[in-house]
């Protein structure tokens, strides 16, 4: 031991600390913290008690498989290279576990510091991206994503999502604190991460929301004893569930609801005698309005320019770079795309199609889940209208399940290779011609699948086994923290590669580590 062990107990604290409040804003802090973490766990010595809890954790040792699932694939990978730096990026799954369960487990007043200090970071990490929302709030369009300007949004939503759960859990932790002001800030900052997700409008982050919050909350209702609560809890539990479809089914009507005009009597010229040109036959629309008809060309082209002149810090393009746009934004807004209709443009408009966003919905829904949700339509019916792929997440993540199954099935019980599964993805877009730019080529978008990919059906198996036995073994289930936190990752890892960046597998051993490994829930460990 290097120093004594008040010193190191702080030091193990403080690289805990400072990882949890990298998690938001900085891979490099967040790279501190762990190897902060490491070097004092090798420095503090207690070695035979460290050997005793690694042989006697059966836990720890399923929980390994996780990396070594894909560390064994790695073996039989052509791309050696990429292996390693597979396995590099998946070492917070490897020695965190390690450290928080051959340590002493975390007291309860270290758990709360800890946590606190977490939801403290996100917090930080949701004023600043509130700061740019209200920035650009008269201009703010359909590309939310750099309301998180640090970390991916969607990482970032799973950790505001996480800490939802985490200060409902200090809510009702006894002994945290008795004063109302407390509860009362902690209720009031759970309603405003929940707020922000809408205005960060994550589909993905909204829907775990709400998954994870329906799962508790059914499990609480059965437990309650009192027949007459549980039956009114379950009815108002079914009323916001009919609500949810209704409002879905309501916005996928609205979408498709199309305003019919005769194209037997169309306009010829414009007011000021330019010749119109309509294309009848393409059937795109926008906000219900039929685009590629009521285009007059060089109208659109003056008034362009004109418009340079008045606001010439909201155009930094061509006319010809946003023509598309343009269009598409007129006719959002039901006017005829000619000088009469240009006119009636203002400065935010013009700003706003200048960033290429291309309706009048996203300044009038700046937040909320309405505009995700139209813009995922127009991906789905600009597909089925052109076979549209690229720019769609929702279609490219069709393409990337498909892409991937295909290598899966040439590949079932082994998979390609630890190295190899970007490769073998690569290849695959390449010879199969499939209608996505290169730019989109990506990986499966589904942890699950990335996994299948890289070490079969026989590694899917074992990752999955050592992710989830640990929990039930360590006997978490009854826990909130554990089960909202394992919920949430499941649940991501269906939509993204959520241990293919530093922040997501980072987030996941550490929280997974303290959750399952660093502390006790059943009993309170001290203060």
């Amino acid at each position: 031991m290097l120093f004594s062990f008040a010193i190191h107990r702080f030091i193990f604290i403080l690289g805990l600390a400072l990882s949890l409040c990298a998690l938001p804003f900085s891979p490099f802090v967040l790279s501190v913290g762990l190897i902060t973490l490491a070097v004092n766990w090798l420095l503090d010595g207690y070695w035979v008690d460290k050997y005793n809890r690694f042989k006697s954790r059966k836990s720890l040792l399923v929980f390994l498989l996780v990396y070594f699932t894909v560390f064994f694939g790695s073996f039989y990978s052509s791309n050696l290279g990429y292996a390693i730096k597979e396995l590099r990026l998946w070492l917070p799954l490897l020695l965190v576990p390690i450290i928080l369960s051959t340590t002493s487990p975390l007291k309860k007043g270290e758990l709360k510091i800890l946590l606190i200090l977490f939801c403290s970071a996100v917090f930080v990490g949701s004023i600043i991206s509130l700061s740019f929302y209200i920035r650009d709030y008269s201009s703010l369009g359909q590309n939310v994503r750099y309301l998180s300007p640090f970390i991916s949004h969607i990482r970032f939503a799973l950790m505001v999502n996480l800490s939802i759960f985490i200060l409902f859990y200090l809510l009702y932790q006894k002994g945290f604190s008795d004063s109302i002001m407390v509860k009362l800030a902690l209720i009031l900052l759970a309603i405003w991460f929940v707020v922000y997700l809408f205005i960060l409008q994550s589909v993905t982050g909204i829907v775990i929301l709400a998954f994870v919050s329906v799962f508790l909350i059914i499990r609480w209702i059965l437990s309650l004893k009192e027949p007459v609560i549980k039956f009114s809890l379950i009815v108002t539990l079914s009323f916001l569930f009919l609500f949810a479809i209704s409002y879905l089914a309501h916005t996928v009507d609205k979408f498709f609801t199309r305003n019919r005009i005769d194209l037997t009597v169309l306009p010829k010229v414009t007011v000021n005698g330019k010749p119109y040109i309509h294309d009848t036959l393409n059937m795109q629309f926008e906000n219900g309005n039929r685009v590629w008809v009521n285009i007059c060309y060089p109208e659109l082209t003056r008034g362009w320019e004109r418009a340079s002149q008045f606001y010439p810090k909201a155009i930094n393009k061509n006319y010809w770079e946003v023509e598309q746009t343009l269009i598409r934004y007129l006719t959002s807004k039901g006017l005829k795309k000619d000088s009469v209709g240009f006119s009636k443009l203002d400065s935010i408009d013009i700003k706003l199609i200048n960033s290429n966003v291309s309706s009048v919905i996203y300044r009038e829904h700046k937040a909320g889940i309405y505009p995700r949700l139209y813009q995922l339509l127009w991906e789905i019916d600009n597909y089925k209208t052109f076979g549209v792929i690229g720019g769609s997440t929702l279609m490219q993540r069709i393409v990337y399940f498909k892409s991937s199954w295909q290598i899966i099935k040439d590949n079932f019980f082994f998979g390609v290779g630890t190295g190899d599964g970007k490769d073998s993805l690569l290849e695959y877009y390449k010879t199969s011609k499939v209608n996505l730019d290169q730019k989109y080529w990506f990986l499966s978008h589904n942890q699950f699948l990335t996994v299948m990919v890289g070490v079969g059906f026989f590694g899917l198996i074992f990752f999955v086994f050592g992710l989830l036995f640990p929990i039930y073994y360590e006997n978490k289930l009854a826990s909130i923290p554990c089960i909202a936190f394992i919920a949430i990752v499941l649940l991501s890892m269906f939509t993204e590669d959520t241990f293919e960046t530093h922040i997501g597998v980072s987030f996941v051993a550490i929280f997974y580590s303290i959750f399952i490994f660093g502390y006790d829930f059943h009993h309170d460990n001290g203060k």
